[in-house]
């Protein structure tokens, strides 16, 4: 049967100045006036209905203390703790709360937090709440208002639907120009800057559901942003990071599961400062403070194990974001570890990154601009996913005309030279897929002129200047492509440290096979330290005279290089070679005597042939006009030898010395020397004959000794 119910009649409670202090005195709440209605009500049920509560400008002071309990808080969960307890009876019916209005008009709330190591004081103001239909029955929902300034600048307006069993908020708010200084305390100890200045706003949609039974969703759609954002770092008080404005559009935000959408960021007049300090540190390492060892001992001290980690089978973050535009970017860099010091700045930063997905395959188009000293353009083009759980890159930097000379600094301390005059343009490529890095990096040098040698304990001590030289085209640029590959998951792997090994491998292959790194840039790779001659002459072959114009046109491509030229012999295969040359000369002497006889034209020596029908008659003659000693019969008269003998016999008489040898090995360079001068591509005044210590070259490399070798200086 229906229960019986009772009813009873509306009347009006009000309430003036009524005052409350909390456990230690301190003021909690005043209300100057306190309107409420009760309505019909059905006690039976235990339905307790109220018309309408109106609060006339309340002052409520909320304070927490050290250990972070909330003064209002210890009341209010002491007063539910008991009721909980009265109604631990499953058969008592529950108790329901409906109120047609709530309404709090002209309030003021200051809220004193001492959690933090520096207190922080906030205060609403004109602080108004109007919430009609609230009922504590189950999915019953009724409409929210509130509007409030917010310590004296802020503001927010909240309007929409609430309800408290279970708790659900489905609200439109709009919170405007709030400073977030006072709010720094909350964050200070994490961080090692100090924030001087910023704007908060935010607005849109945002819901919350708790119900009593599964998880908690959330989600906000709207917009946000912080303007006016300024901040110094603590250590040096030196600007640290600042922006005119971020903002943040289009966001839609989801919580259980974690989804998050925007259509666009945008970052505007920004400025950031990066520091090498003079420990070699970065002003910008440990901004953040890591207190994940702080938490993991507080929680063994307290007994209690580490946070898990995610379930590995929970769904993965979703997070696309449409655009990002950067807009009128200053990065000023200062390196205080060298001396002296180095600073630069990269200004007119601006672009756009497009497609922002963490969806694996997807692809982010990147075009961002710049200019170092508003005259060097920077650019950055490509793709990327970085939001993806596989890194992907395939982006192409291009860095034009940096003037070398401010980074003197550098050059002074690794170096060990200033840097007279120079331009650098560098172009990059670089593709990260599956975790392997695959990389281009072009450099040019153009008109790289070091300046005046200066001490410095860290310089290198490779022949830097005489590589650059080496390098340098006839048009005085260097030109480096350093393909760099590696997997970027080995943590031994840097991009910089290859790079610096193969710019140090360059300067050590100058210093040790200058002829060898000469060959590979002028094409071919041929080894161009030396030519080789045929034992006993000085005559230049075809391809040693090829490699003789390489040689040539690269030295007339770097008018700051002197070439020095010196000829060797092999002491036993030359010496053997010279006699067979000089007992060739005989008989060659002998045809052309007959040749001037005879009226014909006289040729050089070394042109003249003997043909093999000519041979013998040639050799008896030459044998004939010998000096030495020959065989002879009884009458004193020499004797006709066979060929054979007449050979041994001249040859035995050839006497070939080190002095023969010397003045082969000086023909030999002289010839080079000749060449090059005839080339017209090489001034005189840069080709050096040397005079070796010995007949055949110092060191033995198993290379033919009958040779000239070339050095560069």
């Amino acid at each position: 049967k229906p229960k019986p119910k009772f009813f009873q009649s509306i009347f009006v409670m009000i309430l003036n100045n009524f005052q409350a202090v909390d456990v230690v005195n301190n003021p909690l709440i005043n209300i100057p006036k306190l309107d409420l209605t009760l309505a019909s009500s059905d006690l039976i049920s235990g339905e307790k209905h109220l018309s309408k509560i109106f609060i006339h400008s309340p002052e409520l002071h909320l304070h927490r203390d050290r250990e972070g309990d909330l003064n209002v808080l210890n009341l209010i969960v002491q007063r539910i703790e008991s009721r909980i307890e009265k109604q631990a009876d499953k058969d008592a019916p529950p108790v329901l709360l409906r109120v047609d209005e709530f309404s709090i008009d002209k309030g003021n709330i200051s809220f004193t937090d001492n959690y933090p190591y520096d207190p922080v004081e906030s205060r609403l103001e004109n602080f108004t709440l109007t919430i009609n239909d609230f009922s504590t029955k189950k999915d019953h929902k009724g409409t929210l208002s509130l509007s409030s300034r917010i310590n004296k600048m802020g503001s927010i307006t909240v309007n929409g639907k609430t309800g408290i069993n279970p708790l659900s908020v489905d609200t439109e708010f709009d919170l405007l120009d709030l400073d977030i200084i006072p709010l720094q305390p909350y964050f200070t100890d994490k961080v090692k800057i100090l924030v001087t200045g910023g704007r908060f706003m935010s607005g849109g949609k945002f819901t919350l559901d708790i119900p009593e039974d599964g998880d908690m969703t959330m989600s906000f759609k709207g917009k946000t942003s912080l303007s006016k954002f300024s901040s110094v770092d603590k250590a040096k008080a030196h600007d640290f990071l600042k922006w005119e404005s971020l903002y943040v559009n289009g966001i839609d935000f989801q919580f259980h599961p974690m989804k998050v959408a925007v259509n666009e960021v945008a970052l505007t007049d920004f400025y950031s400062l990066l520091i090498v300090n003079p420990d070699g540190t970065l002003n910008v390492q440990g901004i953040v403070q890591d207190d994940t060892s702080e938490v993991e001992t507080s929680s063994n001290e307290k007994g209690t194990q580490p946070a898990v980690a995610l379930k590995k089978d929970s769904p993965a973050k979703q997070i696309n974001i449409n655009t990002v535009t950067l807009q009128a970017g200053t990065v000023n860099f200062s390196d205080k570890q060298i001396q002296p010091n180095f600073s630069a700045n990269l200004l007119e930063i601006g672009g756009r990154v497009s497609g922002l997905s963490s969806e694996e395959g997807s692809r982010a188009d990147v075009d961002l601009r710049g200019k170092l000293e508003n005259y060097a353009p920077l650019e950055i083009k490509g793709t990327i996913n970085p939001l993806a759980d596989d890194l992907f890159v395939d982006i192409k930097i291009d860095f034009d005309d940096m003037d070398l000379s401010p980074v003197t600094p550098y050059a002074h301390k690794y170096v060990g030279y200033t840097i007279q005059k120079g331009k650098l343009s560098l172009d990059l490529k670089y593709l990260i897929e599956n975790k392997k890095l695959d990389s281009s990096n072009s450099i040019l040098l153009d008109q790289l002129t070091l300046g005046e040698k200066v001490e410095s304990p860290d310089a290198t001590k490779l022949p830097v200047k005489f590589a650059i030289n080496l390098l340098k085209d006839g048009k005085g640029k260097i030109n480096l492509d350093l393909p760099v590959k590696g997997d970027i998951d080995d943590p031994e792997f840097s991009v910089s440290g290859v790079i610096l090994k193969m710019v140090v491998n360059l300067l050590v292959k100058a210093a040790s096979s200058p002829f060898k790194l000469l060959g590979a840039l002028v094409g071919g790779g041929e080894e161009l330290s030396y030519i080789d001659f045929n034992y006993g002459n000085f005559v230049l072959t075809e391809l040693e005279r090829s490699k003789l114009d390489k040689l040539a046109k690269a030295l007339a491509d770097r008018p700051s290089l002197n070439i020095e030229i010196a000829g060797y012999v092999d002491p036993e295969k030359d010496l053997e070679a010279l006699r067979q040359y000089t007992f060739d000369s005989k008989l060659r002497a002998q045809k052309l005597k007959e040749m001037i006889k005879t009226g014909e034209k006289a040729l050089p020596l070394d042109d003249i042939i003997i043909k093999p029908e000519e041979y013998e008659n040639y050799l008896s003659r030459a044998y004939k006009d010998e000096k030495f000693p020959k065989p002879r019969n009884v009458l004193g008269i020499a004797k006709k030898l066979p060929t054979p003998e007449m050979e041994k016999l001249i040859s035995t008489h050839i006497q070939i010395n080190d002095d023969d040898l010397r003045l082969l090995r000086s023909k030999r360079a002289l010839k080079v020397k000749e060449y090059f001068s005839e080339s017209g591509q090489i001034d005189p005044g840069r080709i050096f004959l040397i005079e070796p210590k010995s007949l055949q070259p110092e060191k033995d490399d198993g290379s033919k000794k009958s040779r000239v070798d070339f050095k560069l200086k």
